[in-house]
């Protein structure tokens, strides 16, 4: 009887262990941000390195996050595979997946930059052979027009004022982001680059 409770938890001990390694970690997409974790880092400045890291490991594809560069003021995130995560494949597919995740993503997370992050030039993504960049006043200019008039840079810095911004449009953004029609103007105007390079 012994022997038997013995061997039961080390069956039960290996059942668990390759349920646990088994797990596939799941990409954050639109549907599924944590808003609120986004909230916390509003009025974050550009110099900020982990309050910046937090916010791009918050949106969409943030678990495929490589490494950023944050001279110049402009935030240039470079999504690709790092060591114990996911795997290239894994990471191609999230975001050339046939629906338009790559453009949508783009333009959500460059619209949450913009509110979170008020004294930033521009921002630009790259993953894979894909690059897009865009400037703050063009992204400014943007969400004006497709959400709600965006306060100032100063007041963005005044956490309170930001959240209300987010908690007032963060329907309207998700929407705008998934709109086939608001984002092929906006990538006719601010088109993302394929490098043959890399």
């Amino acid at each position: 009887m012994k022997y038997f409770k013995v061997f039961f938890c080390l069956i039960l001990l290996i059942l668990v262990s390759i349920t646990g390694c088994s797990q596939k970690e799941e990409v954050t997409s639109i549907n599924n941000v944590d808003v609120k974790k986004l909230k916390d880092h509003s009025g974050t400045y550009v110099g900020n390195n982990s309050n910046v890291v937090a916010i791009i490991g918050a949106l969409p594809g943030g678990e495929t996050f490589k490494e950023i560069d944050l001279h110049n003021k402009t935030p240039k995130i470079m999504y690709g595979t790092k060591e114990g995560s996911l795997s290239e494949d894994e990471i191609l597919k999230y975001w050339f997946d046939g629906k338009d995740t790559l453009e949508k993503n783009f333009l959500y997370n460059a619209i949450y930059l913009t509110i979170l992050i008020p004294n930033a030039g521009g921002y630009s993504f790259k993953i894979d052979d894909q690059k897009f960049s865009v400037s703050r006043q063009e992204m400014k200019q943007f969400i004006s027009k497709n959400i709600q008039t965006l306060p100032d840079s100063n007041e963005l810095f005044d956490k309170e004022k930001a959240q209300q911004f987010i908690d007032h449009n963060k329907e309207k953004i998700n929407k705008t982001a998934k709109s086939a029609a608001i984002r092929q103007q906006f990538f006719k105007n601010v088109p993302i680059i394929k490098n043959n390079n890399k």
